[in-house]
């Protein structure tokens, strides 16, 4: 599949990876966006992937959720439990840490990667019902 490269935010990396209650991705924010339209999903990146590519391992999204951040704000997301704050960052800018409640690490092998990906369509089923009446 080709889809536009995102570039609203920047992974900066793994901190910490495969330490519990520690490994965290750190993303930058590169402009002022909703985050409602942004989430993480987990990848495998084999040898004969470029850099830019991986292929999504099922079951392994984090949405971040509506809110305003802006241009050189930056996001912390821990793999594991814990309860999200707001940090004030030097330059004026903040720093926002959330959770995504894994009960293991995730990254612990380097060929596992974060992936960003950006929302700008959906549907959503209406009043359950069943789908083949005659």
């Amino acid at each position: 599949m080709i889809v536009n490269m995102l570039s609203e935010l920047t992974i900066s990396g793994v901190v910490d990876r495969g330490i519990a209650n520690s490994e965290r991705i750190a993303i930058q924010v590169n402009e002022t966006i909703n985050t409602g339209q942004y989430g993480v999903m987990v990848g495998h990146q084999t040898v004969n992937c470029p850099v830019e590519m991986a292929i999504p391992i099922k079951d392994h999204l984090f949405w971040f959720g509506d809110a305003i951040l802006n241009k050189n704000d930056w996001i912390f997301i821990y793999t594991g439990p814990g309860k999200a704050f707001v940090s004030d960052l030097e330059n004026g800018n903040k720093l926002y840490s959330t959770y995504w409640d894994k009960q293991q690490t995730i990254f612990a092998q380097t060929n596992i990667v974060p992936m960003l990906f950006k929302a700008d369509a959906v549907q959503v089923g209406g009043v359950a019902q069943n789908a083949l009446q005659n």
